[in-house]
């Protein structure tokens, strides 16, 4: 039976955790789920700050959370959003994490929680074949997302939040006619790009998810008598008489006697209202379907997906998302990223790793395939420095399903393909973890060598590491008796980082 796991979203108004027990079918059952009110993102500016009370109050929440994942023996996995993206000091509370809770945070761009949002909803319902227009509004952000089968279509964050809306146009969650004009009037604004991307490409069915959706759902339900059981949907006439209850009392005391508001919302239920209404009215949205799923699920489920060796009904977003910038660029370029480097890397990789264990892990080995497959992109702009050029166009390409440090990884091991070694003095390699570092050249080490042995093709049928005393030998499988006399020689004048790696030498034998 696989280890559980533990899925934590820090999120800039709550703390989730759901820890789960998966089977070798890629399903999973709930064992535990906690939800906590941290407000990380209250009172800091426009959310360039984490306070010392709020940053306080996060560090004593992931301390229990933590807890009761380790006491289930489950892996962690915990992302934070907009609070921590935002924020100026959020390397301080990441840093107060990892020390005092032992726990790796990785802080996920806007577009990447829309993924996982949309993940964790098709979890929830049966859309997977509908093409949905997905809305989470979180305390600091909110992510729209059109996608169809699994595959997002269209994503974007944008800086509209019940917190952010809250600190900036009804302080201490008073209401003004004054404030609420202008706060719609902010809100049609920003959605301006998104309205136009969405309308384009359409969608069948609109999901919202989130705390403030949750709670305008349970508000009208309670006051239709809606069964607690009955399918979550709000009615967009239903939506127009809620928020104008919620709106025609001026103070959070009184708004907080409402049926079915939390207290603990009844500050910034107004700004995430308005901002729902106003969603709806420019996206054209008559019904809004509720997800009790989301980001916490999302988390689990790609975490469940990167260790199975299954699809699990879910098409690989990373795989998909990596071979579409490689064909967009080939198709500028005119250079196609030879299978071969890919193949070659890939079982270089496993001989490597099976003579020296710590080399790399299995997801390093996919790391690797994505650096190969994209060594090349940096020809569209010049060829002479393409190895730099292929870092900054992998750096900061939306490359979906990947982590912030996933995604620099691959663009150094691309950018280390050819030319100098890394080196301390570079700002991007030398800012890295000694451990991040290592692989980055371990794996840059991989990938010049399966560069150099696939220089004329995918003449290499397979490859065999082979330890002779204090030297190694690969042993090279060609295809139909392909001459291999050049792949070897490219192959070794391009060895020395492998060498330092092994702490040998390298002959190749055909």
């Amino acid at each position: 039976m696989p280890r559980p796991i533990a899925a934590m979203d820090l999120g800039t108004n709550s703390f989730h955790l759901a820890v789960v027990q998966p089977d070798d079918q890629g399903r999973f059952e709930i064992l535990s789920t906690e939800k906590e009110a941290v407000r990380l993102g209250s009172g800091g500016g426009d959310l360039n700050l984490i306070l010392p009370d709020a940053m306080e109050r996060g560090l004593t929440v992931l301390k229990r959370f933590t807890a009761i994942s380790r006491s289930m023996n489950a892996d962690i996995r915990a992302v934070a959003t907009s609070a921590v993206r935002e924020a100026k000091n959020s390397a301080e509370f990441l840093e107060r994490v990892k020390k005092e809770c032992g726990l790796d945070v990785e802080v996920i761009p806007g577009k990447e929680e829309a993924r996982l949002i949309y993940l964790g909803i098709l979890q929830c319902l049966p859309v997977y074949d509908k093409r949905v227009l997905t809305i989470d509004i979180g305390g600091g952000s909110t992510e729209y997302l059109v996608g169809k089968s699994g595959i997002p279509e269209f994503a974007v964050s944008l800086k509209l939040g019940a917190i952010r809306l809250k600190d900036r146009f009804f302080p201490g969650g008073v209401v003004t006619d004054k404030a609420v004009s202008e706060c719609r009037q902010f809100v049609r604004i920003a959605l301006t790009g998104a309205r136009d991307e969405i309308k384009s490409r359409g969608y069948e069915m609109a999901i919202g998810s989130s705390g403030t959706i949750e709670t305008l759902w349970d508000m009208i339900r309670l006051r239709k008598k809606i069964p607690e059981l009955a399918e979550p949907v709000i009615h967009l006439q239903d939506l127009d008489r809620v928020v104008d209850d919620i709106l025609s009392i001026e103070g959070p005391e009184k708004r907080a006697k409402l049926d079915g508001l939390d207290e603990k919302r009844a500050d910034i239920i107004v700004g995430g209202a308005i901002l729902i209404q106003e969603s709806a009215r420019l996206l054209g949205i008559s019904s809004l379907y509720f997800s009790r799923y989301a980001l916490r699920e999302g988390v689990v489920f790609d975490a469940l997906q990167r260790k199975s060796d299954h699809a699990l009904g879910i098409p690989d977003v990373r795989r998909s998302s990596v071979d579409r910038l490689a064909e967009s660029f080939a198709r500028v370029t005119q250079v196609v990223h030879a299978p071969g480097v890919v193949n070659v890397a890939a079982r270089l990789f496993d001989e490597v790793t099976a003579t020296r264990p710590g080399i790399g892990t299995l997801e390093d080995r996919f790391l690797l395939e994505c650096a190969a497959k994209l060594h090349n992109v940096g020809v569209a702009i010049s060829h002479g420095s393409h190895h730099k050029h292929s870092y900054y166009i992998i750096r900061n390409s939306d490359l979906l399903g990947f982590s912030p440090i996933e995604i620099e990884l691959i663009a150094l091991v691309a950018r280390y393909h050819r030319k100098g070694e890394p080196k301390q003095n570079h700002p991007e390699y030398g800012s890295l973890a000694k451990s991040t570092q290592s692989r980055v050249y371990n794996l840059a080490a991989i990938l010049r060598v399966a560069i150099g042995l696939a220089r004329l093709g995918d003449l290499i049928e397979d490859l065999k590491l082979e330890t002779t005393g204090k030297n190694y030998i690969i042993h090279l499988k060609p295809r139909q008796g392909a001459d291999l006399s050049i792949p070897i020689w490219a192959a070794t004048l391009k060895c020395e980082m492998l060498e330092k790696v092994l702490g040998s030498r390298v002959e190749f034998k055909a």
